[in-house]
């Protein structure tokens, strides 16, 4: 028999609370859906925390730009889209500092945990799944509320 001594060590791993979680799950897709309604253009920024979502595929009023973002495209952006939506807030937080639009951003438990200036520059957080109960949860809510909202237009008219 082999025996393997494991030392004493302290990890330190991020979790996100879930119902904090589902709050802000629930007022994201919320947002979305309401985007969706009105036919709104969205910037999408980065490609990193795409955690499973058909952006395309499952918005269909929403028009998607992706692509080469440089400068000239974030400053113009408050003239040609509705919304950001930014799946690498690491990179671009920096960017959409001063930027006079809502900001959607997709970031897991650890990036905000190591870059909490992010949480300055997002308007709506849609966190990013950790592990399969957290993708779960995710998928129920979207589900939830873009079924309820594309079901009685008059609802959200009213």
């Amino acid at each position: 028999m082999n025996f393997h001594r494991v030392t004493n060590k302290v990890t330190n791993t991020p979790i996100m609370d879930p119902y904090a979680m589902l709050m802000h799950y629930k007022r994201a897709f919320k947002l979305l859906s309401l985007m969706r309604q009105n036919k709104a253009k969205v910037l999408i920024l980065g490609n990193k925390n795409q955690f499973g979502i058909d952006w395309k595929g499952r918005f269909d009023g929403i028009e998607f730009s992706a692509g080469i973002v440089d400068e000239r495209v974030l400053s113009s952006a408050p003239k040609h889209y509705q919304l950001i939506l930014c799946l690498d807030p690491v990179l671009y937080c920096k960017a959409l500092r001063g930027i006079n639009l809502p900001v959607m951003m997709c970031a897991t438990a650890r990036e905000i945990v190591s870059h909490p200036e992010m949480l300055n520059v997002t308007d709506y957080l849609l966190p990013s799944p950790s592990s399969r109960h957290d993708a779960a949860l995710r998928h129920i809510i979207a589900a939830k509320e873009l079924s309820s909202q594309s079901d009685d237009p008059q609802k959200t008219s009213a």
